[in-house]
């Protein structure tokens, strides 16, 4: 039997609602590697990301889909600028 990712991934839990055509595509094409990949980043994702896990609910649905506005300018962020390019850092 020739090997299916998308199924593979079902199995495993990644895969568990209906996609739309161009998601099912692209999971088709991945390889057995970039499968056993995602297989083992499943339980150590939620570690990783409990910020934006903690959003989703049970089903994996997202609770709070909206964008968020933040009141910061992007001046206040931006370090455009900050480094001089000289390599020391001292600049």
């Amino acid at each position: 039997m020739a090997f299916d990712p998308r199924e593979a991934l079902r199995e495993a839990g990644i895969l568990n609602s209906p996609l739309a055509a161009e998601v099912e595509e692209a999971f088709a094409t991945l390889t057995r590697e970039e499968v056993a990949l995602l297989i083992s980043l499943k339980d150590k994702l939620p570690a990783a990301l409990p910020g934006v896990l903690a959003h989703a609910g049970a089903g994996g649905e997202w609770s709070r889909p909206e964008v968020e506005a933040h009141t910061v300018p992007v001046e206040g962020k931006c370090l455009c600028g900050a480094w001089s390019g000289s390599g020391s850092g001292a600049d």
